[in-house]
C-alpha cells in the first residue's frame, strides 16, 4: 500500500489543498500550526479506510474536531461556523492496483461515508479472503508525539488476546492500535518474552525475534546486542562499551527509538509471518510518524532517516520535523515545506546546516547569535542616534536618553559597553 497523493477539504486549517508523497519518505517541515499534524491526521483517515475491508479492524474516521472552522460575523458579535462537507481523498497503489478513494463527512452528527471508498474496499475484501499462508498484507502505522508515554487504551479483549497462546492468534492482530498514537512497551515486552520463552523450549533462535531485535540495534546509537533478560524480566541493550541497560533504565531517546523500532518490525513479522526474519525487509505499507526526532541527539537526528530506509526498504513513512538535522540527511528523500510552496521537492544535493536552517526552516543569519544579532541592531541604531547629536537636531534630549537606555541595556559586556561610550564621547 502506497498513498501519492492526498486532496483535502475543509480538513482542519485547510480549506483545499493538494500534497504529493515521495514513494518512500517525505519529511513535513512548517511554522507551528502550519498543519503539519493535520495531514498526519487526513493519512490516517486515507490510510485507515483499508480496514473497511477486515472484519474487527476498527477504522479511522473523520473526527467532528478534524472539521474546518471559520469566523463569521453577522450581527454584533461573531459566531464560529464549521465548513462542510470535510473530505479526505487519496490516489495510490494497493496490492499492485492503481487506486483512487475518498472519505467524506457531510454533517457533524452524522459518520463518515465509505461511498468513495467501495473501489479500495473491493479490492482488500478480495485479498482478504484470500489469506493463504503465503499472502502478504500491508503494515498501516501511526506514531504520535507521546509515542511512548501514553499507553493506548486496554480493553478486555486485548488484554486477553495479549495472553493468548501465541499459535492462537490471528495475524490481524498486528492492526490492533496501529493507528493509536501510542506504542505500547507493555505489549512489546509481553510479545518478545512470549517469543523467547518459545525459543528457548525451541532451542534455537527464532528468525522473527531476532528481525526484532536486528531492527533495535539497527536504529539505536551504540547498541551491539538486544535481547530479553530472564532475570531482569525486561528487554536489555549491550552496548559498545561494555554496559548492559534494561529497557526502562535507558535513556528518553534510547526507549523512543527502541519502541519505534521494535514495533514496526513486530509488526511486520506478526502480520506476515511466512516471511520470517525477511519480514522487516519485505513488508510494505505506510507509518506516519510525527516528531520525528523526538528526545533525538543531533548526531542521532542525522542518521535517523536512514536507519529506518534502511531497515524497513518497502515502507512508505511520512514523518514530520522541525531538526534541521534530519532535513539535511534527506538525499534523495522527499521533503515538503509547508511554510513555502507545499510542493513535494526531492532533496538530492547536499546542504549545510545554515543552508536549512535559513533557506527551508526560515531562521535569519542562523550563523549568528540571536544575541549577536540583537547586539548589531543596537549598535547600528546607537551610531543613527550619534548622528543626531553632530548635526544638532532638535530631539537631542531624545536621542540621549535613548543611548543611555542601550548603554544600560548591554552594561552585562563591558568591552562592548565601552565600545558604546568611546564612540559617544568622540561625539559629545
Amino acid at each position: 500500500m502506497r498513498i501519492d497523493r492526498l486532496t483535502i477539504s475543509n480538513f482542519k486549517n485547510f480549506k483545499e489543498n493538494t500534497f504529493e508523497f515521495h514513494h518512500h519518505f517525505t519529511l513535513l517541515v512548517g511554522d507551528n500550526g502550519a498543519g503539519k499534524t493535520a495531514i498526519l491526521d487526513a493519512l490516517r483517515v486515507g490510510a485507515g479506510a483499508y480496514f473497511l475491508a477486515i472484519p474487527e479492524v476498527p477504522t479511522h474516521s473523520i473526527k467532528r474536531e478534524y472539521v474546518r472552522r471559520v469566523t463569521r460575523r453577522t450581527g454584533e458579535f461573531s459566531t464560529l461556523e464549521a465548513n462542510l462537507p470535510c473530505v479526505v481523498s487519496c490516489e495510490g497503489c494497493v496490492h499492485l492496483s492503481d487506486l483512487h478513494w475518498k472519505r467524506e463527512l457531510t454533517s457533524l452528527s452524522g459518520r463518515t461515508n465509505r461511498i468513495g471508498a467501495q473501489k479500495l474496499v473491493q479490492c482488500a475484501s478480495e485479498h482478504f479472503r484470500e489469506n493463504r499462508p503465503s499472502t502478504d498484507f500491508p503494515v498501516i502505522l501511526s506514531y504520535g508525539t507521546g509515542r511512548l508515554w501514553v499507553e493506548p487504551r486496554t480493553t478486555k479483549d486485548s488484554r486477553s488476546a495479549v495472553r493468548m497462546p501465541l499459535g492462537k492468534l490471528s495475524r490481524f492482530e498486528a492492526y490492533r492500535n496501529c493507528l493509536d498514537p501510542a506504542v505500547s512497551s507493555d505489549l512489546l515486552r509481553r510479545w518478545i518474552k512470549k517469543m523467547a520463552l518459545i525459543s528457548v523450549q525451541e532451542k534455537g533462535p527464532l528468525s522473527s525475534l531476532e528481525a526484532v531485535f536486528s531492527a533495535v540495534v539497527g536504529c539505536v546509537e551504540g547498541v551491539e546486542r538486544a535481547l530479553y533478560d530472564f532475570d531482569l524480566d525486561d528487554i536489555v541493550l549491550d552496548f559498545e562499551h561494555g554496559e548492559r541497560f534494561p529497557f526502562g533504565m535507558l535513556s528518553d531517546g534510547q526507549r523512543t527509538m527502541t519502541a519505534l523500532a521494535a514495533d514496526i518490525a513486530l509488526r511486520c513479522v506478526q502480520l506476515n509471518p511466512h516471511l520470517r526474519g525477511n519480514a522487516p525487509k519485505e513488508t510494505e505499507g505506510i507509518a506516519l510518524i510525527d516528531e520525528l526526532d523526538l528526545h533525538l541527539h543531533p548526531s542521532w537526528q542525522r542518521a535517523v532517516v536512514h536507519n529506518l530506509t534502511s531497515l524497513f526498504p518497502k515502507l512508505q513513512f511520512v514523518a514530520t520535523s522541525h531538526s534541521p538535522f534530519i532535513v539535511q540527511s534527506l538525499d534523495g528523500h522527499g521533503l515538503i515545506n509547508l511554510s513555502d510552496s507545499g510542493v513535494l521537492e526531492n532533496r538530492m544535493e547536499t546542504y549545510s546546516i545554515e543552508d536549512v536552517a535559513e533557506e527551508t526552516m526560515g531562521v535569519d543569519s542562523p550563523q549568528r547569535s540571536k544575541h549577536f544579532l540583537e547586539m548589531e541592531a543596537a549598535a547600528q541604531h546607537y551610531y543613527e542616534l550619534l548622528d543626531r547629536l553632530s548635526e544638532d537636531h532638535s530631539d537631542v534630549k531624545n536621542a540621549k536618553a535613548e543611548l543611555n537606555r542601550i548603554e544600560a541595556r548591554f552594561s552585562d559586556n563591558p568591552a562592548y559597553a565601552a565600545f558604546l561610550k568611546l564612540n559617544r564621547s568622540a561625539v559629545e
